[in-house]
């Protein structure tokens, strides 16, 4: 028999990880430690290298695919012989086999026998998540066959209906056109596969839209004070090849109102009907990058200074946009802060980052006349959208957030005041 590679435990809770790129083929001989498999797991993109020298045989997952923690992922010909599997080998495969069939167990409960409907027909199998994705993608349950446990519709057979452009159309009245007439034949249509990066969002965000009760709260700031102490502290920056944004001074204003309003810093159990307030901040900085959007983290937000601050964003934007995140560098956040900066509008609605319970947009500064002591001036003007979880947080709470972040960077003096 063939050695069998497994897809290894990379940590943090992973369980499952999407094949993003394989940097071999069935008859390549490979040396030990040359890059096998490019995976992405919800914390991060890694490489997995070989552990043996050998020649591979068979690849068991196609690119796109998603591969679960201890399964196989290739079948490998070693040089001189296969050796016995190790302990710890089949003790991995014996897990796998364990959860297997803990899993068919559950998909059994949850499932159950369906009533029959009207025609005759029996409703398919699936869980709740699936059934809630099937009704995003306009896919209609009945007309996919389920390669789960009992015949069970999974993520997986819904993708490979979209993949194959077999979701239903939209109904009339959501972009179908009159009567929810298709698109006459013959027009191009290019497929783009949901993959990597950009499903991991797409998942991320349909779950915050499914679970979250999002309310949006509004208001301008006047940052023509920050403006002129950034300018100053840019220069002296410069100095020490750090470039100082904005952002450090939000970031700080944010977590001096975590403080006082613990209810944003949390977490919904839904599960549990348990609300987990954080008593660390960990701050997420939503970045764009080419793959889409990611957010990379700040660890230790409130320990930091100002000029800290700018340095970690620095690094962490660049590390983003190369595709050289680190595991340590993402997931975990407890608040997330989105920046869209010189792209421009009035102000936006951001999604919340699930878990979380809320998220802080920042945009654009524009010279505005305001009124000022009755005489009309002009200022350096701003909006910021925090949007929160309407289960967790009031909306007076939240409001009374806002405003708190708003007092500091009106009046930046105040940051360095309370500065630890």
């Amino acid at each position: 028999m063939a050695y069998q590679f497994v897809l290894p435990d990379i940590g943090e809770g992973v369980v499952e990880a999407e094949v993003l790129k394989w940097f071999v083929q069935a008859g390549d001989s490979v040396l030990e430690d040359q890059p096998l498999v490019e995976v992405m797991t919800d914390k991060a993109t890694v490489t997995i290298p070989s552990p043996k020298k050998g020649r591979v045989t068979r690849l068991l997952w196609k690119e796109g695919d998603i591969a679960k923690v201890h399964h196989a992922l290739l079948e490998m010909e070693l040089d001189g012989g296969r050796p016995e599997a190790s302990a710890e080998e089949a003790a991995g495969k014996a897990q796998s086999l364990a959860q297997e069939a803990r899993a068919a167990v559950t998909a059994a409960l949850l499932d159950g026998p369906e009533p029959a409907l009207g025609d005759g027909r029996r409703k398919a199998l699936a869980t709740p998540a699936v059934r809630a994705l099937a009704r995003e993608l306009g896919i209609d349950l009945g007309t996919v066959a389920g390669t789960g446990a009992g015949g069970r519709v999974t993520k997986e057979d819904l993708g490979k209906v979209r993949r194959n452009g077999q979701a239903a159309p939209p109904s009339a009245g959501e972009g179908a056109g009159p009567a929810g007439a298709l698109p006459a034949a013959g027009h191009p249509v290019e497929v783009v596969p949901v993959r990597g990066l950009r499903r991991r969002i797409a998942d991320k965000m349909a779950r915050s839209a499914r679970t979250a009760a999002h309310f949006t709260f509004v208001e301008e700031v006047d940052v023509t004070e920050l403006v002129r102490l950034k300018e100053r502290m840019a220069r002296a920056a410069a100095a020490e090849g750090v470039k100082v944004t904005f952002l450090p001074f939000v970031v700080k204003a944010v977590v001096a109102a975590l403080k006082r309003f613990p209810r944003l810093n949390a977490s919904f159990e839904e599960e549990k009907g348990e609300i987990h307030l954080k008593r660390w901040y960990d701050v997420g900085i939503a970045t764009a990058t080419e793959q889409g959007l990611t957010v990379p983290v700040l660890r230790r937000a409130a320990e930091r200074s100002v000029l800290d601050l700018a340095r970690e964003i620095e690094r962490l934007a660049a590390e983003s946009k190369a595709g050289r995140l680190r595991p340590e560098d993402v997931g975990g956040s407890t608040f997330t802060i989105t920046s869209l900066g010189a792209m421009g509008g009035l102000f936006a609605t951001p999604v919340i980052n699930y878990p979380e319970v809320a998220i802080l947009g920042v945009h654009r500064i524009r010279a505005t006349p305001v009124v000022r002591d009755g005489a009309v001036v002009v200022r350096e003007v701003m909006h910021l959208s925090l949007t929160s979880d309407h289960r967790v947080v009031d909306g007076d709470e939240a409001a009374a957030f806002a405003y708190a972040v708003i007092r500091d960077l009106e009046d930046p003096s105040l940051l360095f005041l309370r500065m630890s």
